[in-house]
């Protein structure tokens, strides 16, 4: 399938690794052009190495997108915006470092592109939240409920935005990639490992790979009828019905 997705410029937060850095070489597998940033200036070098010889041009900003004024000034730069990929999440278990990063810095780089966007003549926002904010998460609390404030808030963002601007989520489950959580716990705790492996329907983890196939889908225009849903790409793992 056609994409539709060659001459178009995307923006990836968090972009220099894991999910994020697949996401970027989906995109640009697809022909569109690229800009990606993170906090990591060596990794976000491994990460260009990566992309030499994709179809689209790829480039990479240190950027931490708490500094709204920074990234105002990226986007500036950028010139055309098409499809806007927000990625960033703490990761955290801390409630001030979930509310000021998972929430309050995405919804600051969304409301800062969208005069971009609107520009557009297929414009898209996808937002990478997870299926922890759909599921009781006793260890992680202010991670999942971030996740379920920003999957609202994205829905509500899509109700704003139409017909201009498409916006979905796409919800990952637990995803297996170097360096990541769950490459972690598999190295360091194999029993809890084991025990994350069980509880997967699929018995296996997603590839980041698996997941960026998503964002590109619903992200270009051949997916020009999709809006305000929240994609879960975990596997089979929540098991509840999504009305």
């Amino acid at each position: 399938m056609d994409l539709h997705l060659q001459g178009r410029q995307a923006l990836v937060t968090g972009g220099s690794a894991g999910i994020g850095l697949a996401i970027v070489q989906a995109l640009a597998a697809e022909s569109c052009a690229v800009a990606f940033c993170g906090r990591d200036e060596a990794r976000i070098q491994a990460a260009l190495q990566t992309c030499q010889g994709l179809p689209g041009a790829v480039t990479g900003r240190k950027l931490d997108v708490r500094d709204i004024q920074a990234f105002g000034r990226w986007l500036d730069e950028l010139g055309r915006l098409d499809v806007l990929v927000l990625n960033v999440s703490a990761l955290s278990g801390d409630w001030g470092e979930a509310l000021s990063t998972d929430v309050q810095a995405t919804v600051a780089c969304a409301e800062a592109a969208i005069p971009k966007l609107l520009r557009s003549d297929a414009a898209a926002i996808s937002y990478i939240g997870s299926m922890a904010g759909s599921l009781a998460a006793p260890t992680s609390a202010a991670y999942g409920a971030a996740k379920a404030a920003m999957a609202h808030y994205m829905k509500s963002l899509s109700a704003r935005l139409l017909p201009k601007v498409r916006v979905n989520t796409v919800s990952p489950g637990d995803t297996l990639f170097e360096g990541g959580l769950r490459d972690r716990v598999q190295r360091e705790e194999p029993e809890v490992f084991a025990k994350v492996l069980q509880r997967n329907p699929m018995q296996r983890l997603a590839d980041p790979a698996e997941v960026a196939r998503v964002v590109a889908f619903i992200s270009c225009p051949a997916a020009s009828f999709v809006s305000g849903a929240n994609w879960y790409a975990d596997g089979g793992s929540v098991a509840h019905v999504q009305f």
